[in-house]
């Protein structure tokens, strides 16, 4: 699957319902057929959408760790709590379960955002808050993740 872009804001229904944007149902079609696991995100309050080939890849890592060690049990259990699987209905919504809107604050006005591979699905205010964070210096933060990666493009 190729990655995903682009940005959109969306309003879910009383029942947790909104439209896939248009643009991003269009990115997704060769995976809609199979699914899609919701969840927590581990960083923030927000949820991540992962096409079920981008999760077999995420759960196949997973799957590889010791669970005789304690802390990757624990890990697994925080990592996975609450996930669900998810189909797009006839008309293109998706409906976010009870539990994972309670956890990641939304109520109407939803920013769905492509990230990579997955997408990530947020209350608009909290969204706005943290891409606002005047906190996080953007330019420190980029030489620090990707500044040593001083690759050669191949000819």
């Amino acid at each position: 699957m190729a990655y995903l872009f682009g940005s959109y804001e969306c309003k879910a229904d009383a029942k947790g319902r909104f439209m896939l944007p248009a643009a991003l149902k269009k990115q997704l079609e060769p995976v809609v057929e199979q699914g899609f696991v919701l969840k927590k995100s581990v960083y923030h309050q927000c949820l991540e959408l992962f096409p079920m080939e981008e999760w077999n890849t995420v759960m196949k890592d997973v799957g590889k760790l010791n669970l005789f060690v304690k802390e990757t049990n624990d890990f697994i259990r925080k990592f996975t709590a609450g996930y669900k699987f998810i189909e797009l209905d006839n008309t293109g919504r998706i409906q976010i379960p009870r539990d994972l809107m309670n956890f990641s604050w939304i109520k109407k006005e939803v920013v769905v955002t492509a990230s990579v591979s997955r997408v990530e699905i947020w209350d608009k205010e909290r969204y706005d808050a943290v891409v606002e964070d005047d906190s996080v210096d953007f330019a420190t933060l980029a030489a620090k993740v990707i500044g040593d990666k001083n690759e050669v493009p191949e000819s």
